[in-house]
């Protein structure tokens, strides 16, 4: 009877052993994949943010192109802006920022 239990309890830390090395194979062979995942869930978040940039740059851009067609006064502002252009007799006067406040 003795060695019947002394097998049990042997058997029961054979077992209790295998599960454990088990386990530590399971986490092991997880955390790298689990690493991973979360390095790719990070750029996912940064590329989502991304893109919602680009949505809005673009629907400025459309808004643009869009006000650009039908306004005539949206073209002599930016071909004014950007172009330096002026009317027959306007004159252009342009003032040199001081080298503190271009900071």
């Amino acid at each position: 009877m003795a060695e019947n239990r002394r097998k049990s309890a042997v058997s029961t830390y054979l077992l209790l052993f295998v599960l454990a090395l088990v386990f530590a194979a399971a986490a092991v062979l997880l955390l790298p994949v689990y690493r991973s995942y979360q390095k790719k869930q990070a750029e996912l978040g940064t590329l989502n943010e991304q893109l919602n940039d680009k949505r809005d740059e673009s629907a400025r851009l459309n808004t643009e192109v869009s006000e650009l067609s039908r306004s005539p006064a949206a073209v002599e502002k930016v071909a004014r802006e950007k172009f330096g252009l002026v009317k027959d007799g306007e004159r252009v006067i342009k003032y040199a920022v001081p080298e503190k406040d271009r900071r």
